[in-house]
């Protein structure tokens, strides 16, 4: 019994949370009817932002025996 109340309260929080996560989308509010179609297309279409290279980044050394073996790094806490 305690089983199937567990799993009866799971499965409607589960379901509970599909139902408000796909009525926050915009296309399945215009399916149910809960946005006019004219008042979602008033809507401005996003623009693209152009896509940026990223700044490249310098290499970092490698091999230094203060990197495995700070006292700063293995025992300090950075706030």
């Amino acid at each position: 019994m305690t089983n199937f109340f567990l799993g009866l309260m799971a499965g409607c929080i589960i379901a509970g949370v599909v139902t408000i996560t796909a009525a926050r989308h915009p296309a399945v509010q215009l399916r149910l009817g809960l946005v006019p179609q004219a008042q979602a297309a008033v809507a401005p279409p996003s623009r693209p932002e152009t896509p940026r290279c990223p700044e490249p980044k310098t290499a970092a050394q490698v091999g230094r025996p203060e990197m495995l073996f700070s006292r700063n790094r293995l025992w300090s806490v950075a706030p």
